[in-house]
């Protein structure tokens, strides 16, 4: 392997890891996260947490524009040291997010991950498939929506962390299989979206 050839793999690798590395959520939002308050305890009783923020990650699985701004529906996954939603707990839990502002449907879809900083609002019950559900509600600070080549959770016949591909940009293709399909992981536990962002 030649010199040159060798210092542009060093340096691409290095650009990789050093993106991957960058969090997502400004130092400044998360200096106003309560590091002893987890999500599990905010979803048990979200009356004794008012007020704090949190640094979460999920999946949007629904998003609601109302005058006021948007209301988004999350599956929560658990974050990875960099702020990257790695994996879905074995307790899929839900919660809701209220922005000020109104986010843009065509980013802030159903699929795409999600990591977000914000403060516990309180807790708001709605139907979830004919059963009454507990949400605990957060307003938001700050989020970062993960480029990916893949969409979660939008199966119905499948479980929440299920992988659908849809491409680069949007293209739809139904499965890695596709002619136009290229090489990607196939479930999150091997799949980075911040190594994949740094490819883009």
């Amino acid at each position: 392997m030649g010199f040159k050839r060798y210092m542009k793999i060093q340096i691409f690798l290095s650009v990789i890891l050093l993106t991957a590395c960058l969090h997502p959520i400004s130092e400044e939002a998360r200096e106003q996260v309560v590091p002893q308050t987890t999500f599990a305890m905010v979803s048990e009783n979200p009356s004794a947490f008012l007020d704090q923020q949190l640094l979460l990650g999920g999946v949007i699985v629904a998003a609601e524009k109302k005058d006021d701004g948007t209301v988004l529906e999350i599956i929560e996954w658990r974050l990875s040291r960099w702020g990257e939603p790695a994996y879905l707990g074995d307790e899929v839990r839900r919660f809701l997010v209220k922005s000020k502002q109104s986010l843009d449907p065509t980013i802030y879809e159903p699929g795409v991950l999600v990591t977000l900083a914000g403060v516990v609002l309180g807790q708001e019950t709605r139907l979830l498939d004919q059963h009454e559900y507990t949400y605990p509600v957060f307003e938001l600070n700050e989020i970062y929506p993960w480029k990916s080549p893949f969409r979660y959770g939008i199966h119905r016949v499948y479980g929440p962390d299920y992988p659908y591909y849809v491409g680069r940009r949007g293209h739809s293709n139904r499965n890695p299989y596709d002619s136009s399909y290229s090489i990607y992981p196939y479930t999150q536990y091997w799949y980075s979206p911040a190594v994949y962002q740094s490819r883009e």
